[in-house]
């Protein structure tokens, strides 16, 4: 039986103080055995990093700076950030982008982050995972420039550049993501009742172009939703895909644990 793989999850939150060993342990014994964490700013990057060493081959980080952390972000910060992104354990950039939802951030200090985010990547050669709320268009022009250059410097990360993070149906986001050799992270959301056009858009998705991901503590799938969600729920995700697409579990599980090891190298 292949192996889950959760892309993303947020296991350094004090969500997870009290029982942290419990819930990795679950998630190995229930067959996820690789899972990346994405940082939202310094502190948190640090600690995952810290995390990933203790579980070598088990947990990975992305490092980055979120949206909504972006305000007054220091020119020192960005350069503790950039030495840290040689670990071995990193993998990816992120999670970055842009929120109009909340705007917690300016639109300007967001935009100047995630073009600083993006040029650490391409710097490092490691992918970006992306998160975007209200904000495709903007996303979509600032990623054609970043993609532009990627083009010009003959990247290694044009095959693979990224993720759409918890991709929620987005016509424009799916188009742009296919046709840029993006993948598509499927959530929790995808088991709700009423994510019926985002289940109608992932029956016309190639599993080829797939990542599932739990965002844990968030976004618990059903029937756990509105508890704490964990990397172990990540299977429900694909039983879900599985019943949408017509596909047999074992092919989801495989498939997507082999998009993520092709996008993160692991």
């Amino acid at each position: 039986m292949p192996f889950l793989t959760d892309t993303h999850c947020h296991l350094y939150l004090q969500d997870y103080d009290i029982d942290f060993k419990e819930i990795v342990d679950r998630a190995y014994a229930g067959g996820v055995h690789k899972i990346l964490i994405p940082g939202i700013d310094l502190q948190t990057c640090q600690q995952l990093i810290s995390l990933s060493k203790k579980h070598p081959g088990f947990l990975f980080a992305a490092i980055g700076i979120h949206p909504n952390y972006s305000s007054n972000i220091k020119k020192t910060e960005l350069i503790i950030l950039e030495s840290l992104v040689s670990n071995p354990t990193v993998k990816a950039i992120g999670e970055i982008g842009l929120d109009f939802y909340r705007e917690k951030a300016s639109v300007e200090d967001q935009i100047k982050i995630f073009k600083e985010m993006l040029k650490l990547s391409r710097y490092s050669g490691k992918p970006v995972c992306i998160h975007n709320r209200n904000a495709d268009s903007e996303i979509i022009k600032i990623l054609d420039t970043w993609y532009s250059d990627l083009i010009l410097s003959q990247s290694i990360l044009l095959n693979h550049p990224g993720v759409f993070h918890s991709y929620n149906g987005s016509e424009i986001i799916s188009q742009w993501a296919l046709s840029h050799n993006f993948y598509l992270g499927i959530s929790g959301s995808v088991t709700f009742s009423k994510s019926k056009e985002l289940q109608e858009k992932i029956k016309d998705i190639s599993i080829c172009n797939l990542l599932i991901e739990t965002d844990s503590p968030y976004l618990s799938p059903h029937p756990f939703r509105g508890k704490r969600n964990e990397p172990m729920h990540v299977k429900l995700i694909a039983e879900k895909i599985a019943k949408i697409k017509q596909m047999e579990f074992s092919e989801v599980v495989e498939k997507t644990s082999e998009n993520a090891k092709n996008l993160f190298s692991w």
